[in-house]
């Protein structure tokens, strides 16, 4: 039976381990005004793709 044994991880020095686990600041981008209204066409066209694809069903 063999004995030896190989790691698969590699050994990380302490400096290597504190570079990966440093807090690192976020910042968020302002000034960016995007919001999406809901309008009836896009209602209509959901309604309408529902259609479609409950004819599709009975078809087959």
């Amino acid at each position: 039976m063999n004995t030896q044994h190989t790691s698969l991880f590699k050994t990380m020095s302490e400096a290597e381990t504190k570079a990966l686990t440093t807090i690192v600041k976020e910042t968020l981008a302002t000034g960016i005004h995007h919001e999406k209204h809901f309008t009836a066409a896009e209602l209509w066209n959901i309604q309408r793709r529902k259609r479609s694809i409950g004819s599709r069903r009975n078809v087959a």
